[in-house]
């Protein structure tokens, strides 16, 4: 008896201390795996909400002709928060001719599912071009529209009025997080050198 528990030895400590190192190194690497794969996602998930976002504005110009959005509210200084801009992307939009001249009568209707944030009231604006009728929603409100990426506040939302090109991007600075109208610069035109020959 005292033979068979002579040879029944049990693991030594540094046998277990090896095994503990090795089991702390895959974990270690998993972890880090893991944390990139994460953030590389979250990338990815704002790169397809900020081109939905963008696809919204550009449909919504279109099919409105408010190309300046101001039967949205959205005023040209940059002023404007992305956050009233998108929050009015998931209601419909019913433009309508005012009582005042030329103005028109804008009234937003919340989806009966998701969030939209913020009070959204009627608006007074627009001009005799944005074609009368009920639009939207652009946006599915019951998603999550805000930035996934650590640290990002917001979107940053720039609009070329004249060559309709908007460009949407998470920002970290929460002042930031406004919409803008720019314009794109015009081409040159560079003449040619002439060529002189002796």
């Amino acid at each position: 008896m005292k033979k068979m528990l002579k040879q029944n030895k049990g693991f030594s400590l540094v046998e277990l201390l090896v095994a503990i190192l090795i089991m702390a190194v895959i974990a270690g690497t998993a972890i880090a795996l893991f944390g990139g794969v994460l953030s590389s996602s979250r990338e990815g998930a704002d790169k397809e909400t900020a081109e939905s976002i963008k696809r919204a504005i550009l449909t919504y110009m279109n099919m409105s002709n408010d190309i300046d959005l101001d039967c949205l509210g959205i005023e040209d200084d940059g002023s404007s928060d992305s956050k009233d801009l998108i929050a009015k992307l998931c209601c419909t939009i019913e433009i309508s001719n005012g009582t005042e001249g030329n103005a028109k009568k804008v009234k937003f209707t919340k989806p009966a599912l998701g969030n939209v944030p913020g009070d959204i009231s009627e608006v007074n604006g627009g001009d005799a071009s944005d074609i009368n009728g009920t639009y939207g929603p652009f946006l599915d409100a019951s998603k999550e529209l805000t930035p996934k990426t650590p640290d990002t506040q917001g979107w940053s939302i720039k609009i070329d009025k004249d060559s309709q090109v908007v460009t949407v991007e998470a920002v970290k600075e929460a002042d930031k997080c406004k919409v803008e109208f720019v314009t794109s610069p015009s081409p040159t035109v560079t003449q040619p050198t002439p060529i002189v020959t002796p």
